[in-house]
């Protein structure tokens, strides 16, 4: 009986160090593949958080493309961030688009209010393409009023520089173009600095820029440039060459047109990939390429209209009609 209860007792326990070597054994042999398997897979990285704070251009005013094709008339509208996807699909975005075409009506509280919500958006890299423009230009003085004189414009553009400051991620902002060309269309001349205040806010950037490693500042100054004289923009090593029928600037003289547009987000992704460390991205942006498939996107606006036929041309001349025969006369 003792042997008996001895050997009921020891049954489970033998059980049980069976199936743990089992375990053992399993895990040995497996193991090794999933680590193989590991070292194997690409790691993925996470979508970059991109926050978008500007003003018109940023956000796309005026930039509607049509275009007409065999099953009817086809039109979009487009944002900078809109074609910076387009030039760059391979890029996992999330975005907060904050660019405002009311950005000038109030730059200052407009500019705080942008950066307020982009910061608690937590953003990689911010996007201020021409979040600055309108804390030079304008005609509103940074403590109220008009402006009376350039200083107050310089006061009024280290505003701008001090929300820039609130951001730890990526910055990429751009310098200010010389826009005396729309006046008369969409500025007025009190709303334009003065050549020598151009310069010392441009001067002003690069010098805050180079105090801050992260901050990567394009040259609008010389894209306008070339847009105004050339009708042009240069991409790398890609010149974009705009036409009278597609030109790359809007007739204000002020806005990118849709194709204009996208050879800036061309400049912009390619700045955007260096600011990040995305260069592993498998894309070279080219604006041919970003403004088909921006145009692949369009949504079609009308049906194609059908064709009217013309009338038939007549087979032969009209027969002339044949006069009656005189009635004859009356007998009496």
């Amino acid at each position: 009986m003792l042997y008996g209860a001895r050997m009921k007792n020891h049954r489970p326990t033998t059980l049980r160090t069976f199936f743990a070597s089992i375990v053992v054994l399993a895990t040995m042999v497996v193991a090794p593949l999933l680590v193989t398997r590991r070292a194997d897979a690409r790691p993925t990285e996470e979508p970059l958080r991109v926050a978008v704070i500007g003003a018109s251009a940023s956000a796309g005013f005026g930039c509607v493309h049509h275009e007409k094709r065999e099953d009817g008339e086809y039109a979009g509208s487009f944002r900078l961030i809109d074609m910076v996807k387009c030039a760059c699909p391979e890029m996992k975005l999330v975005v907060s688009d904050l660019s405002s075409g009311f950005f000038f009506l109030s730059p200052i509280e407009n500019g705080t209010a942008a950066a307020t919500r982009a910061q608690a958006f937590k953003p990689d890299c911010v996007i201020a393409l021409d979040f600055l423009f309108w804390y030079a230009y304008g005609s509103d003085a940074p403590g109220g009023g008009a402006i009376t004189a350039e200083d107050q414009r310089l006061a009024k553009f280290e505003l701008g520089l001090k929300e820039l400051d609130g951001f730890s991620g990526a910055i990429i902002v751009g310098d200010l173009p010389d826009m005396s060309a729309a006046i008369g269309k969409m500025l007025n001349a009190n709303q334009v600095p003065a050549a020598a205040t151009l310069k010392s806010v441009n001067a002003r950037l690069n010098e805050w820029a180079k105090t801050h490693p992260r901050v990567t500042v394009l040259s609008l100054s010389r894209m306008q440039r070339e847009l105004m004289e050339e009708n042009a923009l240069h991409v790398r090593d890609t010149r974009l060459v705009g036409t009278k029928e597609n030109p790359l600037l809007q007739r204000d003289a002020l806005h990118p047109t849709a194709l204009g547009l996208a050879g800036l987000a061309c400049v912009v992704t390619d700045a955007l990939k260096v600011a990040v460390k995305r260069e592993s991205d498998g894309c070279t942006p080219e604006p041919d390429a970003t403004m088909s498939r921006a145009c692949a996107g369009m949504k079609r606006s009308a049906q194609p209209r059908p064709s009217e036929a013309p009338p038939a041309p007549p087979t032969s001349a009209p027969t002339p009609p044949v006069p009656a025969p005189p009635s004859a006369p009356v007998g009496r």
